[in-house]
């Protein structure tokens, strides 16, 4: 889109180009049809005495001004820990479609398969970190870091797990720690960090703590299920 704009600020919204001249064709504003909607909006307003070009000349609620790339930004309030956040691009307040990636988010189970498939994750534990990242309003595997996954699987129960070389001298994950702090694959945190779930008596329980309903395997001392 020439000029880096992406979207428009109109009648109280935020617009995706299509979406804009949908609400001015509803304001019975004719809008001649073209693929280039920034050309098709311009010629418009030169149609009806709008001087486009300086858009303090007029007001949003009569006629939309543009927003730029630049521009579009989305603040995120729900982080944990207080912390702030910044996604360099804005929804349509319409349709819903990111105006930078022309596109909208996935679907909640869209985002699983995403998240499962990128970070090589248990389905389980994926759909619980999918459904929190969007709470914390990242949404779009693009505006999704390792860090934010990571984070976000250190707040539910899941077998821990390492990665290490196997006996073939391939990598592989190991379901008990090597060494001391050995981080665990999904969420970097060290197995006494752990807390399971005991599917006998749906008790949540650390890793650390003796459980009677603890069996040993391969060396660990594991659950007969973990996760839920």
């Amino acid at each position: 889109m020439s000029g880096g704009v992406v979207g428009y600020t109109y009648a109280d919204d935020n617009l995706c180009p299509s979406c804009t001249i949908g609400r001015m064709r509803a304001n019975s504003i004719k809008v001649a049809r073209s693929s280039d909607h920034e050309e098709a909006i311009r010629r418009t307003a030169e149609r009806i005495g709008v001087n486009f070009s300086s858009e303090r000349s007029y007001d949003s609620g009569e006629f939309p001004k543009t927003i730029t790339s630049q521009q579009t930004r989305t603040e995120l309030t729900e982080l944990p820990d207080g912390e702030r956040g910044e996604i360099e691009d804005e929804k349509c307040d319409r349709c819903g479609k990111w105006m930078k990636l022309g596109e909208k988010s996935p679907t909640e189970a869209g985002l699983t398969r995403r998240v499962r498939d990128d970070y090589e994750l248990p389905q389980a534990l994926a759909r619980e970190i999918a459904r929190k990242l969007r709470e914390w309003g990242l949404s779009h595997p693009a505006f999704i870091t390792e860090d934010n996954v990571r984070q976000a699987a250190a707040m539910f129960p899941h077998d821990y797990a390492t990665v290490h070389l196997s006996g073939d001298a391939s990598l592989g994950l190991m379901p008990a720690p090597e060494y001391d702090e050995d981080p665990c694959f999904y969420c970097e945190q060290p197995y006494e960090k752990h807390t399971f779930v005991c599917e006998t008596c749906g008790t949540n329980v650390p890793a650390d703590i003796k459980h009677s309903h603890q069996v040993p395997v391969k060396g660990q001392l594991k659950f007969r299920t973990i996760n839920k």
